[in-house]
């Protein structure tokens, strides 16, 4: 086999777990193949740990995102109230009310 039909026969089979033995034999005879693979190895954690790294991201975006949309609708809810004529007790009171039923 040619260092072109090794190279190609390693990109097509890399993740094919049937050829895994002949995939090794290329890796411990072809010392700029093996470094390649360590390489592609390398970028393929590092994939795994941006993909993880932003997972979170966006978690804490999307939590931050509830908390602010949540006061907002609080704030409109009690402008709501104090507008249809209900004083701050009366609303006080009755959000007291509701909190003991949950």
């Amino acid at each position: 086999m040619s260092v072109q039909e090794t190279w190609a026969f390693y990109f097509q089979y890399l993740t094919d777990r049937g050829k895994r033995s002949k995939i090794n034999e290329i890796l411990e005879r072809e010392e700029g193949i093996a470094m390649a693979s360590k390489v592609i190895m390398n970028i393929s954690k590092d994939e795994v740990e941006r993909a993880r790294l932003l997972s979170e991201y966006k978690y804490e975006l999307d939590t931050q995102s509830k908390l602010v949309e949540a006061k907002r609708e609080g704030m409109q809810e009690m402008i709501n109230l104090l507008k249809s004529g209900k004083s701050p007790e009366d609303i006080i009171r009755d959000y007291e009310v509701r909190s003991e039923k949950w």
